[in-house]
């Protein structure tokens, strides 16, 4: 799922027929079955749709037409990913989707690893074709293979928590009412604060405008959202009450935009009920033309979690809460979105091979598991260290499980490690670990657990008795 979402109704995007006038999408089918629902899908709302049912034929179109996106089935089918890669080769110009199925996060990064520059659960909606479409007209004129464009961050959505979070960035990018996303430090709050800002804004020109309030002193911060200072004499101004604020005032400068608020319990309170007010009365008089104007602003906070408690301590107004409750986004922490570990592993080393001047790499399957069960308590923040840790400290183009074990900073693991052991034995450990993880996850499935940890399932017996996992843990056999 991409960062940029549209609001509205199932089936409807702002912005679709500018999208639509702009798209021409090559759908590289699944040689596993007739994926004919899917170029339907693909279809609706008048993109122009062209099938291949190989890459020799996908080629040859590329030869002839020019497509905004191309789009590869991966369902049932990772025959498909060599499809990408010689799609991305020949045409390193043309973005790349893979449609993949949610059920198996590990496929996602394969499909980044292999050049995907965009991802689509199965089933998916129209609003999600439009923003492919979307997101493929953004990288358009980028030079660099690859290369990831400022703004146009993805926000992987393969997990459930996170996809309960895409419907609630649909609704607010939908109003101009407040919103409040809190979460832990590195989950991504800012980044929902951007996607919510271009999912409403269909021409990509209206203002972003963010004032850290525990950047500036009270007076700084006072004149930074309002321009001037509050007036003591209000009962001068027509109409009475109406607050008066500048043309240069963060507030002005973010009409018809967002208002993207940090730190905000550090505000004093007297800044925080004139915003209050603000935001309730949206208007005010400009000062140096004494004329009313109307404050047409989205405001978006971000507050780490219990901001409850803020407000009970009076560290937050309650009439400024309430402001922002409108609409209420609670990020989750990675270990609560395990399915979009893989796909975020692979987005970032993508980013750390490129920002480091190094030739592309990749992670091994077992590499992954263990990325997938690691606590994270730093987040997405934290993985993002550790990847640009493993891009700068390793030569190697496919990155192994040592290499972790190695590297990373197994903060809430480490308490189980025995400093005696040697890397064979950790790594022993840690692969009984992550196989056990992933039999519990399927509730002693073999096939399922096998699919997800990318081997064989007389392999994985194999590991079983090798690394005596607990057979308790294997569903018995009918």
């Amino acid at each position: 799922m991409a960062s940029e979402l549209m609001a509205g109704r199932p089936g409807e995007a702002a912005g679709a027929d500018r999208i639509i006038d702009n798209a021409a999408i090559l759908y590289l089918e699944a040689s596993s079955r007739d994926r004919s629902a899917v170029r339907d899908r693909l279809a609706r709302g008048g993109l122009d749709v062209t099938a291949a049912s190989d890459v020799s034929e996908a080629l040859q179109l590329l030869a002839t037409r020019r497509f905004t996106l191309c789009v590869a089935d991966l369902v049932d089918d990772r025959t498909a990913l060599g499809s990408i890669r010689v799609v991305r080769a020949k045409h390193p110009q043309l973005p790349v989707a893979a449609i993949i199925d949610p059920a198996n996060p590990l496929a996602a990064g394969e499909a980044l690893d292999a050049g995907a520059v965009d991802l689509l659960p199965w089933p998916f909606d129209d609003r999600d074709v439009f923003v492919m479409a979307a997101n493929a007209r953004d990288r358009a004129g980028v030079d660099a293979p690859g290369a990831f464009v400022p703004g146009v961050e993805p926000l992987f959505a393969q997990s459930a928590a996170m996809r309960s979070i895409v419907e609630l960035v649909h609704r607010a990018a939908g109003n101009r009412g407040g919103v409040l996303v809190s979460g832990e430090q590195g989950t991504g709050r800012e980044l929902m604060a951007r996607t919510i800002h271009r999912c409403a804004d269909d021409a990509g020109e209206t203002p972003f405008v963010v004032v850290d309030c525990a950047d500036e002193s009270p007076q700084e911060l006072e004149r930074r959202l309002f321009g001037i200072a509050a007036d003591r004499r209000q009962h001068d101004v027509k109409p009475p009450l109406t607050d008066r604020v500048s043309r240069t005032s963060a507030l002005v400068q973010a009409n018809g935009g967002t208002l993207f608020l940090l730190h905000l319990v550090d505000a004093p309170a007297r800044v925080q009920s004139r915003l209050a007010r603000l935001l309730r009365d949206r208007e005010a008089v400009v000062a140096e033309k004494r004329t009313l104007v109307e404050i047409d602003v989205r405001a978006i906070a971000i507050l780490d979690p219990g901001v409850d408690t803020a407000v009970v301590d009076g560290r937050l107004r309650r009439d400024l809460y309430e402001r922002l409750m409108q609409n209420l986004i609670e990020m989750p922490p990675l270990r609560r979105r395990r399915e979009d570990i893989p796909a975020l592993a692979a987005h970032f080393l993508r980013r750390a091979c490129e920002s480091n001047g190094v030739a592309q790499k990749s992670f091994s399957r077992t590499a992954l598991v263990l990325l997938s069960a690691l606590p994270w308590h730093g987040n997405a923040r934290e993985l993002q260290q550790l990847v640009g840790t493993l891009v700068r400290g390793t030569r190697k183009p496919v990155l192994q499980l040592e290499d972790l074990l190695e590297h990373a900073s197994l903060d809430g693991l480490a308490a189980r490690i025995d400093p005696g052991l040697t890397l064979r034995d950790a790594k022993a450990r840690f692969e009984r670990d992550c196989i056990s993880a992933v039999l519990m996850r399927h509730h002693g499935r073999v096939g399922e657990a096998a699919k997800a940890l990318g081997i064989q399932r007389t392999n994985l017996y194999r590991k079983v008795r090798q690394l005596n996992v607990s057979r308790s843990l294997l569903t018995p056999r009918k």
